[in-house]
């Protein structure tokens, strides 16, 4: 039996490409209706933190991919991703 890879929303949003904040994820979600497919203990007091899927989470992200606006997509420049460029734009 083959265990599933799971993530959590901070997790996902640091690997999506165009990125997504993680509010914007579990806004998403949260319109969706997913249900967690796990929970992660932390060791620490509090509630543990949802896990995702992480094939479901990238097949989700890449149908909202063409509804993102392009300056969403792009640098400042145009050139490429916006974490990819390294350029910094003046910033």
């Amino acid at each position: 039996m083959r265990a599933a890879v799971t993530l959590t929303l901070a997790e996902a949003a640091a690997v999506l490409e165009p990125p997504l904040t993680e509010a914007q994820l579990r806004e998403i979600l949260h319109a969706l209706r997913w249900e967690p497919d796990g929970w992660r203990r932390t060791g620490k007091r509090g509630h543990p933190w949802p896990e995702y899927d992480a094939a479901a989470l990238m097949k989700l992200h890449a149908a909202l991919v063409p509804f993102l606006p392009k300056e969403r997509l792009l640098c400042a420049c145009g050139c490429m991703p916006r974490r990819v460029c390294g350029l910094s734009h003046g910033r």
